[in-house]
């Protein structure tokens, strides 16, 4: 297998240009495109755990589920596929080795200058948007899940198209990325297979000016913001304490 560790690099200073980017990468190839926001451009692609909990991934999706039966049935909770039960164990935010994607550049642009999860106030910071192309061997829709109930079966990461299980994966247009590496080596590192290819688009200010704020604002008000991506009474709380005022109170 043919690993490659480069990726190119673009940059756009405000919406317009950010989403410019994204689509043109699309019209060259429109399948298996997936798309990326991080709050700090200076940031790796990967999967961002410490080395001990890098370690411990197993043990720790095997403790959630074990405890998770301690709570009311849940639909998710009462499949055997793991598939499902990783899935819904990143919806909760564990630590796992799946990394969020979405199919929808705004929504990628939106986590690239959010300010809720980053908890990021210094409006000097830019962002970046992370797009993958994956090659159709390694893209798997639920369909695909049937022949490979194993998560073990698999040793070499791909790209995942879930279940819409959750509003949330619904609103986001999700996909995940699974990474079987035990290596912690690979921990900040996607490698690329023959046909792949990965784009970074750094956000930058221009003539001095952050356009984080104005992304935001510009995304809000069409309907990308908290409140939309996280539908549930947090995400809408969150969203009016942080959002909602700059806006335009819509």
């Amino acid at each position: 297998m043919d690993i490659y560790t480069e990726y190119t690099t673009t940059t756009a200073h405000n919406l317009s240009s950010a989403l410019e980017e994204c689509l043109k990468l699309r019209e060259g190839d429109p399948k298996f495109w997936a798309f990326r926001g991080q709050r700090h451009a200076t940031w790796d692609i990967g999967l961002h755990h410490d080395i001990a909990s890098y370690n411990n991934l197993d043990t720790y999706f095997e403790q959630f589920q074990r405890r998770c039966m301690e709570f009311p049935p849940h639909h998710h909770m009462e499949e055997s596929n793991e598939w499902r039960w990783l899935f819904f164990a990143q919806h909760h935010r564990l630590k796992t080795r799946l990394l969020d994607w979405t199919k929808d550049p705004l929504v990628a642009i939106y986590f690239a200058v959010e300010n809720i999860l980053s908890r990021q106030e210094d409006q000097s910071e830019c962002g970046a948007v992370w797009a993958l192309h994956v090659n159709d061997k390694h893209f798997k829709n639920p369909k695909d899940f049937k022949d490979i109930k194993d998560i073990n079966a698999i040793n070499d990461w791909i790209l995942i198209n879930p279940p819409p299980f959750t509003p949330r994966i619904a609103r986001q247009s999700g996909l995940f990325s699974y990474h079987p590496d035990r290596d912690p080596a690979s921990l900040n590192k996607i490698h690329l297979r023959k046909g792949e290819q990965l784009v970074k688009i750094k956000i930058e200010a221009k003539n001095g000016n952050n356009p984080t704020a104005d992304i935001r604002k510009q995304l809000g008000i069409l309907n990308i913001h908290h409140g939309s991506l996280f539908p549930d009474p947090d995400g809408v709380a969150q969203f009016i304490n942080k959002e909602w005022a700059n806006i335009g109170n819509i």
